[in-house]
């Protein structure tokens, strides 16, 4: 048979052929991890909360329905945040959530003085206070008389406030404040503070993750109990709501959870980020959705009046509808927005799951092609490159931190890895299920044995990656002394003793959670701002979303922002940190952030070092 009559009978087979080969190798080279490297950090970790012990819980219980699935029930509820809560000007203070026994607590970080008792948050009364379980922390000052209050977010009920009195720090220095009347049977995972109107005033922002109805930690149960309707684009979960900073209501807060229509708050939420991308300094906010599309909301508020548009991203011919941004079908569980490639654009590192030889998604690494014009016409203007920059894979993520912990005006990613530690590999039963009818997903029933010591990726070591000048990153946390394995959930970053260094808390599901104090040489310079807004009363508040940008000669303004609480469970400082490289000297900064609906902008010249910068109406 001639070259030609192969191509004429066989020619549709051989395209296929060729076209699927194509696409395996692009697979192959955008997925890949580069070698590990050496590194100058190094980190020394020190326990937080009580040891482990043999006896210690690692499964809830949990509504009759998911009794087979417990363990699967059980993978979340550990947390962390760093903030100044004594208000000695020093965000060296941990509230900690661990799921061992369900504790709120808050404590003196590791090293930074014994300046009060550690002490627990009281638990929360109402109705089956059996059924309610702890799942962050989220810092702030929500009544905004200079006093850090703790909200506190749970499976089974509402979030709660605990409005700090001005006392020592101390269980009884704080009153709970319920943020809604009603009593409701949330389920959230996700919490954060955002301006979303532009008025000055933080507003607030919950993503839940089962339906109201789940009654999921209810052990008495004789209803509820159901699961995501697909793995890849399940609508069935809790409806994300949205609160709006009120001082004439009695909490404080309004509900307009009315402004997220219903393909903005349907989603199994566990992660949120908040970041204006479009220069109006306005956040917009995105939603990390296990079971399918991720969301970018894009922020069209005024004052008062929260409205969004959803923005997806630009597919080309070798662009995976999965790598699309909004778009995506994976299981997103943590979202970090950085200028990642230094180029005054901020981008967004997304965890998802990507287990080698198991469920081989892919984290995202979306880098911003600086258009942030098309935002307003509903394009997200990003480019996933997780796979030629080595971020792609490497187990099962959750939250994602970005920080420059060595200050050389790069930042480094830090990433925790896990779902469930047991002695027996459930892989091949979840690859079954994944592949099953979604039809059948709702129903418990149908699913394999996820309890009594299955393991899903639980010998896992959580990941530091440093950049190159080249942008690929590479793993040095074995190097920097991130050698502890286990599953762990929330990342929180601050430099708790202001020496400069970014220090970090692990919160690490049923062990003992972990502070790294950073211990690395000495690097190059930093400038690290506390910026603050005003309150009525003469004290002052964080200023979340604020905007900072450091000129550089011949090359890209730095970039950062104050965080209001992105990520999955969590919650860094709110203070931005700012590595300088080998410049010592005095550099330009420009700081933007809105107050009363008007865009404010203070031009100051400033020192490496830290600085505490009260914002006014046109100045700093």
């Amino acid at each position: 048979m001639s070259v030609g009559t192969i191509f004429r009978v066989h020619g549709a087979r051989l395209a296929v052929g060729a076209i699927a080969l194509a696409l395996f190798g692009l697979a192959r080279a955008t997925s890949g991890q580069p070698e590990p490297a050496p590194t100058a950090l190094r980190f020394e970790a020190l326990p937080l909360g009580a040891p482990d012990r043999p006896g210690d819980r690692r499964e809830r219980p949990v509504n009759p329905r998911y009794q087979d699935i417990r363990g699967w029930i059980s993978a979340v509820g550990a947390a962390a945040a760093l903030a100044d809560i004594d208000g000695d000007g020093r965000p060296n203070d941990i509230c900690l959530v661990d799921p061992r026994d369900d504790s709120v607590s808050v404590m003196p970080a590791p090293g930074t003085g014994e300046r009060y008792v550690r002490f627990a948050l009281p638990t929360p009364t109402g109705p089956q206070p059996a059924a309610i379980a702890p799942m962050g922390c989220l810092p702030g000052d929500y009544d905004e008389d200079g006093h850090t209050d703790l909200l506190v977010y749970y499976w089974g009920r509402p979030p709660l406030i605990y409005r700090a009195t001005g006392a020592t720090p101390g269980a009884s220095g704080y009153t709970q404040q319920a943020l809604v009347d009603a009593f409701e049977p949330w389920y959230t995972n996700a919490a954060l503070q955002a301006d979303v109107d532009g008025d000055g005033h933080v507003d607030l922002l919950f993503g839940n993750y089962f339906p109201e109805n789940a009654r999921v930690l209810d052990p008495d149960a004789t209803g509820g109990g159901m699961m995501q309707r697909s793995m890849s684009r399940a609508r069935n979960s809790g409806r994300n709501r949205l609160f709006m900073h009120n001082p004439g209501s009695p909490t404080g807060y309004t509900d307009h959870s009315s402004a997220l229509d219903r393909d903005m708050a349907s989603g199994w939420t566990l992660a949120m980020a908040a970041a204006d991308l479009d220069g109006d300094l306005l956040p917009e906010i995105y939603i990390a959705n296990d079971f399918g599309s991720d969301r970018l909301l894009v922020n069209l508020s005024r004052p008062g009046v929260p409205r969004f548009m959803l923005a997806t991203g630009r597919r080309t011919f070798t662009t995976p509808r999965s790598r699309t941004l909004g778009a995506d079908s994976f299981k997103g569980m943590g979202a970090e927005f950085a200028d990642l490639n230094g180029d005054g654009q901020l981008d967004l590192a997304v965890s998802n799951i990507a287990q080698d030889y198991a469920l081989l998604e892919s984290h995202f690494l979306f880098i911003n092609d600086g258009q942030p014009a098309l935002l307003k016409q509903g394009i997200a203007a990003f480019t996933d490159e997780s796979g030629p920059r080595g971020t792609a894979r490497n187990g099962w993520g959750w939250d994602i931190k970005a920080a420059d912990f060595d200050n050389d005006s790069r930042p480094e990613l830090l990433q925790a890895l896990g779902f469930l530690e047991g002695r027996t590999n459930r892989w091949p039963e979840l690859q079954e299920l994944a592949t099953a009818n979604d039809g059948l997903l709702e129903h418990p029933a149908f699913w394999a044995a996820f309890a009594d010591g299955a393991d899903l990726s639980g010998n896992q070591r959580n990941r530091l990656y440093a950049q190159d000048e080249s942008g690929l990153f590479r793993d040095v946390g074995l190097a920097a002394g991130l050698d502890m394995t286990g599953v762990s959930r929330g990342i929180a970053v601050a430099d708790i003793d202001l020496d400069g260094r970014l220090d970090v808390v692990i919160a690490r599901q049923w062990r003992q959670s972990l502070l790294l104090r950073n211990r690395s040489p000495a690097g190059g310079a930093f400038l690290s701002l506390d910026l603050r807004l005003p309150n009525a009363n003469g004290s002052s508040r964080p200023a979340i979303g604020a905007v900072v940008r450091v000129d550089r000669p011949g090359r890209a303004q730095l970039l950062g922002f104050v965080d209001g609480g992105n990520g999955h469970s969590g919650k860094s400082a709110a203070i931005v940190h700012l590595g300088l490289g080998a410049s010592p000297a005095p550099a330009p900064v420009t700081i933007e952030w809105r107050d009363s609906g008007a865009l404010r902008r203070a031009r100051l010249m400033l020192a490496p070092g830290h600085h505490r910068l009260l914002l006014g109406r046109s100045s700093a």
